[in-house]
């Protein structure tokens, strides 16, 4: 078996969550006897048994793709509509009908078809494969919940025990969808120290340097961009973790945190309260504004401890996540 992996906007334009399941799966399949190579749209003679497109492709490529023998795999991040209300939802799939009836042509662009004619859809948490399934129309038996995952070592290295240091930690890049400066602002205004680790898509970006201006060092602390063996020192020291973005997709970053024990403090906002299992540790924090999450972040700095070797939910290793992708790529040549 050969899966040909395809991301649409290259890495090196923006870093990510989607970079991050690429290149783990790419590595992890190999061990369960998968063959993988990147799509190369320069060369002709390149074949395989399947495409494996992470976020929504167009239409046409996926046409092309069962003209040419091959099965199609989407793993789609639908963050954005799947942190949208039961009204907005709703205005959002009458104007979808509506362009399908009156635009059918220009929806193409749009490539919404993908849902009803790609082998399989893969999605991080239940609530955006039913979103999908509601907004698209996408064929019930096509639809997979995987999530993310950690490699062993990074979780065997997060359960170990370290001294506790006086911060709350936010692992994210900076930028307004993971209301980076909302964050900081409330830490401010409530004295309670955050650290932020995570770099901004451009450094001359303008929410780059309004979040810069509200760094102090005492209560908005910015360690930028770490490597891997840093962020896990930052982890296990931490006292919890806050991450208020609008719209995730199985965020690797709550993984890593609850892999180390930590408290949590997440926006609450479906791609948070849906995705993860609640309990006592997982706080959920409204975005209602500066002070409104000041006085919340104040609150859950002064109860959050790690408890080592405990998870605060269960995490699996990126291996298991691998395991569940080759059932998917098995059942697609199985299909026809």
């Amino acid at each position: 078996m050969k899966v040909l992996f395809c991301h649409p906007l290259p890495f090196s334009l923006a870093h990510g969550g989607a970079q991050t399941v690429t290149q783990s799966l790419m590595r992890v399949l190999p061990e369960l006897g998968v063959e993988v190579e990147p799509l190369k749209w320069w060369d002709e003679q390149q074949r395989g048994d399947i495409i494996h497109y992470i976020t929504r492709p167009p239409i046409a490529d996926v046409r092309m793709a069962h003209k040419k023998g091959l099965k199609v795999v989407v793993t789609e991040f639908l963050d954005a509509p799947a942190s949208r209300n039961a009204v907005q939802l709703f205005v959002q799939r009458i104007i979808i009908l509506a362009a399908r009836k009156l635009a059918g042509g220009f929806t193409e662009r749009l490539a919404w078809d993908v849902y009803r004619e790609a082998d399989a859809l893969v999605y991080a948490v239940p609530r955006e494969w039913a979103v999908a399934r509601y907004l698209f129309g996408a064929p019930a038996g096509r639809g997979h919940i995987i999530g993310h995952g950690l490699d062993a070592g990074a979780i065997q290295a997060l359960s170990r025990p370290a001294p506790e240091e006086d911060y709350l930690l936010s692992i994210a890049s900076i930028a307004p969808r993971k209301n980076s400066t909302l964050l900081a602002q409330a830490a401010r205004l409530s004295q309670t120290p955050v650290l932020f680790i995570g770099k901004p898509y451009s450094e001359s970006d303008i929410y780059f340097q309004q979040f810069k201006q509200l760094v102090d060092g005492k209560w908005v602390r910015y360690a930028g961009f770490v490597t891997e063996e840093e962020k896990r020192a930052y982890l296990v020291r931490a006292r919890g973790f806050v991450l208020l973005s609008r719209f995730e997709s199985g965020c690797v970053a709550v993984y890593e945190a609850a892999a180390a024990g930590l408290p949590l403090l997440l926006s609450d906002l479906p791609w948070a309260t849906s995705a993860y299992p609640h309990g006592p540790r997982l706080q959920f924090q409204k975005l209602a504004g500066a002070k409104s999450v000041a006085a919340g972040l104040s609150a859950f700095y002064k109860t959050a401890r790690r408890t080592p070797g405990t998870m605060t939910f269960p995490v699996p290793d990126w291996k298991e996540i691998g395991r569940k992708y080759l059932a998917v790529y098995e059942k697609v040549l199985r299909d026809n």
